[in-house]
This record gives structure tokens, sequence and C-alpha cells, in this order.
């Protein structure tokens, strides 16, 4: 199993694995909006591959402090695929960002996932609002 940065080549392999998140999306979407992510220089994707087929992918941002000098990283988005769970490749694509953050001098407390064996907890909740909606909730057309 190797553990590498995704590229634009990607995006059509992705499309399972983020069926299976919940987020069923086209390949032309998904290559935009893979566009964009790679192209901020605070983000990053890792993907997970063997033989040629991605595994599982971890979307990753780095963060500043806005109450203290430093920064830290966020886990954005995981997936694995269904056949190939329980074989260590979440594991894997975390310890792989562990070391990014821990290279780059961030603050490894704030990964959202406990450092010892990876069981996560809630460290913020988000609210957003699709902007196209109007004041009932429903889209605009």
């Amino acid at each position: 199993m190797q553990i590498r940065k995704a590229t634009m080549k990607d995006a059509e392999a992705l499309l399972s694995l983020y069926e299976d998140l919940g987020y069923p999306t086209t390949a032309s979407k998904l290559a935009r909006r893979l566009k964009m992510i790679l192209s901020q220089p605070h983000y990053g994707c890792l993907l997970s591959e063997r033989n040629g087929e991605i595994l599982g992918f971890l979307g990753y941002a780095k963060f500043f402090f806005f109450e203290a000098d430093g920064s830290y990283y966020r886990i954005l988005a995981l997936s694995v695929a269904k056949e190939a769970r329980r074989q260590g490749i979440a594991t894997a694509l975390m310890d792989k960002v562990k070391k990014i953050a821990s290279q780059d001098g961030a603050n490894d407390e704030r990964l959202a996932a406990h450092a010892q064996n990876y069981v996560f907890r809630q460290t913020s909740l988000a609210f957003a609002r699709n902007v196209e909606e109007d004041e009932h909730g429903k889209e605009k057309s």
C-alpha cells in the first residue's frame, strides 16, 4: 500500500469514495472541486493506493490559531472503500497527515483524532446555508 498526494487525474477514481461518504457527485463537478482544493496552499488530499487502485482518501487543511501562535491541522474528509475496510488504510492515512503536521511544526493535539488509537471526537460544530436557498429553505430555480 502506498500513500500519496492526490492529483487531478484521480478525480474520477474518487467518485465511489465520495458516494460512500454520502456526497454523490459527477466526475466533472468533482474535478472542478478537486482543482480548487488542490490549488489552495493550506489544503491537501492524500490517497491510499494498492496496485493502482485507490482504496481511500483523506482531505485535510492547515488552520491558524486566533487565540495563540501556531497552527493545527483538521481532517475534513476521510473515506475508505467498503471492500478495503479494516485493513489499516484509515490509520495509514491518519499517520501520514500526522507526520505532515508534525514536520510543519503544527500543534497535533488539535488534530481531529486521538493520536493513540484514532478514536474520533467532536471538536466543533458548524452550520452552513446554501446561498441559493430562499427564506423558506427551498432551492431557487
